[in-house]
């Protein structure tokens, strides 16, 4: 099922920026830079089966999201984090694909606003 509803909240994150919608396009940017990187953080913890960076990289992401109104992407993240709590690597395998399934939605939306 594909979602109807923005993986952006943009007029939250406008606020947060005062305004200034180049602002948030940079923070944005940098967002989907460094999300890349702390995904190959994760893809490889649980290969590892490393439940403390699946926590804390979950945590992070989470955080950054709920920074920008990325609410799929911050709910997503929030399960990564559990998963890596509760240490349960099946749960961590599917949250990571559902984390990832949000970042690909949210650069589709991002390169069509253009």
């Amino acid at each position: 099922m594909t979602k109807k509803i923005p993986p952006i909240d943009f007029d939250s994150a406008l606020e947060r920026t005062g305004g200034d919608k180049d602002f948030l396009y940079e923070l944005i940017d940098m967002y989907m830079e460094d999300f890349i990187p702390k995904y190959d953080v994760l893809t490889k913890a649980l290969k590892e089966e490393n439940f403390t960076a699946i926590q804390e990289t979950g945590h992070y992401l989470k955080g950054s999201a709920a920074n920008l109104s990325l609410s799929f992407l911050k709910d997503s993240a929030l399960q990564v984090e559990l998963a890596g709590e509760d240490k349960d690597i099946k749960k961590a395998q599917q949250t990571l694909d559902e984390l990832k399934k949000e970042f690909d939605r949210l650069k589709t939306y991002i390169s069509n606003m253009d």
